[in-house]
């Protein structure tokens, strides 16, 4: 009768919400046209299109942020109410989002991920790094960020936080460490995170909001951004972070002992069991490793081969071969089909319709100039430092990378655009950011799955996460600041 009750209460807040956002979406919408900004001369006016658009973006947000419907559904309803009030017609809307190379991209990462997780050669490269790092417990919470952040550039972020886990947790129990008692558990747990996150911002295959920044790029400043231009700003910031996000939980939970009292000979025994490569390992290592080299030097093959090799295309070339005979991972398609979240693919889509939309309205640009164009006066580093700290800002309220890419990176590529700067200098920072969720646990997915081993309080991940965050923001500052210029990015 409780679950009862708690599931009918659950339906009215649900319903009042969604009505709450239509009503919000209503009265966008009837509102009178506001008066244009100034730039210069030149006025900068908020269409009837571009008002309706940022009407129903609100409505989404509102959604999005009290998940009163499930999130891959509010994309949907974008969808709808976009065609329904006339903005754009279907064909179009779907075409936008659907027929976006990112979802190819996506896919084809997903389906590398699960081949390294399924055939065991992620769990090995873990289990072998592990096996180098000794009894210190200072070393141990290291390496575990350390091989989080090397795993999570190339498999997703849930699925290394997933893996790290049960040994984290194994070490944890035999140790004598016990939940919201030891800081070493505290520290581990919330380094399993750290490490995660921070991997995921290095390569564009680390985190699907990432190449969706790229893909905005693209189609709305126009021009072309490379895999191996993210990795240049993005690996030097992912490199600091790593050692100072150790010093930041060495410093707020210091260990309670030095050494674990076990050894880790469990960790050596379960790596000498694998035994030596499997088939299934050699060959999903030949093919990530034939990916990498193309997304990182396809561009240099172009004028050999006659065609680009672009990321998306790549990506699918990846999971067409993961099928055929002699490089074959997975059994049959449904256990491919259950790795990729597609769920998330359908969020993504709604949210880049709508993020097109915003540009070519003319919407993003009003709120941008509107909201942001003080930044145009800071000094290139500190527009990129700001343009950081306002996508750190937005992650607390929303669970979701994607739907935080999808509301703000349209606005600062226009922002970019109106002040005369480089657009892929504000928005690959910004890109970067979205995956940065140190502060909130229910942020990011990610950080809820070591958050139910029970070591930390949500608190306390937000009382280092503040840190953290500050942290994160001047690494990639400065990574921008001294590799920007190699990557297309020069701010000097």
């Amino acid at each position: 009768m409780a679950r009862l009750n708690s599931a009918l209460g659950d339906n009215k807040r649900n319903a009042a919400i969604f009505f709450l956002a239509l009503a919000v979406m209503a009265v966008i919408i009837a509102l009178p046209t506001p008066e244009p900004f100034y730039k210069g001369t030149e006025a900068i006016s908020l269409t009837a299109d571009g008002k309706i658009v940022m009407a129903v973006l609100c409505f989404a947000v509102i959604l999005w942020m009290t998940e009163a419907i499930p999130f891959p559904a509010t994309s949907l309803c974008l969808l709808v109410f976009l065609h329904i009030l006339g903005v754009e017609n279907f064909k179009n809307l779907v075409k936008l989002g659907f027929g976006n190379n990112v979802l190819l991209f996506l896919m084809g990462a997903m389906g590398l991920s699960a081949a390294m997780t399924s055939s065991g050669l992620a769990r090995r490269f873990m289990l072998w790094m592990l096996t180098k790092v000794g009894r210190r417990t200072d070393h141990i919470v290291l390496a575990f960020i350390a091989i989080g952040a090397l795993l999570s550039m190339w498999v997703t972020d849930m699925a290394v936080a997933a893996m790290l886990l049960p040994l984290g947790v194994s070490i944890l129990k035999n140790s004598g460490c016990k939940p919201l008692e030891s800081n070493f558990g505290r520290a581990l747990m919330i380094g399993i995170v750290y490490g995660a996150l921070i991997g995921g911002t290095a390569t564009p295959a680390g985190c699907g909001p990432n190449v969706i920044a790229m893909q905005y790029v693209r189609d709305i400043a126009h021009l072309d951004v490379t895999f191996a231009q993210w990795m240049i700003v993005g690996v030097p910031g992912a490199m600091l972070m790593v050692p100072l996000g150790w010093f930041c939980l060495m410093k707020f939970f210091p260990p309670e002992f030095r050494e674990i009292p076990t050894s880790l000979d469990s960790i050596r025994s379960e790596l000498q069991g694998l035994g030596g490569l499997g088939g299934k390992e050699i060959r999903t290592l030949v093919v990530f490793c034939t990916m990498v080299v193309l997304w990182l030097f396809g561009s240099y093959l172009t004028p050999l081969l006659g065609f680009k090799l672009p990321e998306a295309f790549v990506a699918l070339l990846g999971f067409v071969l993961l099928f055929l005979p002699g490089l074959r991972v997975f059994d049959n398609w449904k256990e491919a089909s259950n790795s990729i979240d597609w769920g998330g693919l359908v969020l993504i889509a709604g949210g880049i319709s709508a993020g097109m939309l915003l540009a070519s309205t003319g919407a993003a640009r009003w709120v941008a100039w509107g909201l942001l164009s003080d930044v145009g006066g800071f000094h290139p580093v500190l527009r990129v430092l700001a343009v950081i700290a306002l996508v750190e800002g937005l992650k607390i309220f929303f669970s979701s990378n994607s739907v935080t890419g999808a509301v703000v990176m349209p606005l600062i590529i226009s922002l970019g655009m109106d002040i005369g700067m480089n657009p892929w200098v504000l928005a690959g920072p910004a890109g970067i950011a979205q995956s940065m969720a140190f502060i909130m646990v229910t942020s990011s997915p990610t950080n809820v799955i070591p958050y139910s081993a029970g070591y930390f309080k949500i608190a306390e991940y937000a009382k280092c996460g503040v840190v953290m965050t500050v942290i994160a923001i001047l690494c990639v500052t400065f990574s921008v600041a001294v590799f920007g210029s190699l990557a297309g990015m020069n701010i000097w």
